[in-house]
């Protein structure tokens, strides 16, 4: 009985050599597979990730560039600025029922509406942020629907896509979301130049870390201008 049993699975053995794999070879075989299959998984997520980490950077330097330049704009169209970084307040709401807030940081802007003429008016931009809020906030008047022509004397500067509507109510809106500034600071020797820092998150802190990116600019200056 016992030969019986070897010589079948000899015959077994050859018959697997000759025809197909044996047992080890099909194990060294999955085996081999899975580590390939690991590792292009593995190349593909890395590949994912960086693509992830590049789209957010590039929307990120978007967003910083759309954001300075209304920042800028306003500044250096502003007549005066005010800047305080601790234990801040903003007037918001309308002229019969302002609204007072406290808020960890604030840039007020004295802006013109008209440069020349009897009829001239200034309007006050603020810029600031909130507590437990990552959002950059803009409370006054707000921007023409599309670009017109500059008209300084009827409150028609042309800033940004549209100029301001001088004849609307100041609004809040967010500026930027995900943005704060940090480290303003009126440099009197440059003559009401504004130096500041912004930084800007992806703002993605629920999801994978492969989502969460930040930018920040330091040592921005802008300039006022001149008095009238």
């Amino acid at each position: 009985m016992h030969a019986r049993f070897a010589a079948r699975s000899q015959w077994l053995s050859s018959t697997l050599i000759d025809n197909g794999f044996s047992v080890v070879e099909l194990l060294l075989y999955s085996a081999i597979s899975l580590m390939l299959i690991g590792a292009a998984v593995s190349i593909a997520l890395s590949e994912t990730r960086s693509s992830i980490k590049t789209y957010e950077l590039v929307a990120l330097r978007n967003q910083m560039a759309s954001v300075t330049f209304l920042l800028e704009g306003e500044i250096a169209e502003g007549q005066s600025i005010s800047v305080c970084s601790t234990s801040c307040t903003v007037t918001t709401g309308t002229g019969a029922n302002p609204v007072t807030l406290s808020v960890p940081y604030s840039l007020v802007i004295t802006h013109p509406y008209a440069v020349t003429g009897s009829g001239r008016s200034t309007a006050t931009i603020s810029y600031y942020g909130k507590t437990n809020d990552p959002n950059l906030y803009r409370f006054g008047p707000p921007f023409t629907t599309a670009t017109i022509g500059i008209d300084p004397v009827n409150g028609s500067l042309g800033l940004g896509s549209g100029a301001l509507n001088a004849g609307a109510a100041s609004v809040e809106t967010v500026a930027s979301p995900n943005t704060s500034l940090s480290s303003m600071s009126i440099n009197s020797d440059e003559r009401r130049t504004l130096t500041y820092s912004i930084a800007i998150t992806s703002g993605t802190t629920d999801r994978s870390i492969a989502w969460a990116s930040s930018l920040t600019a330091t040592g921005l200056k802008v300039r006022t201008r001149v008095g009238f």
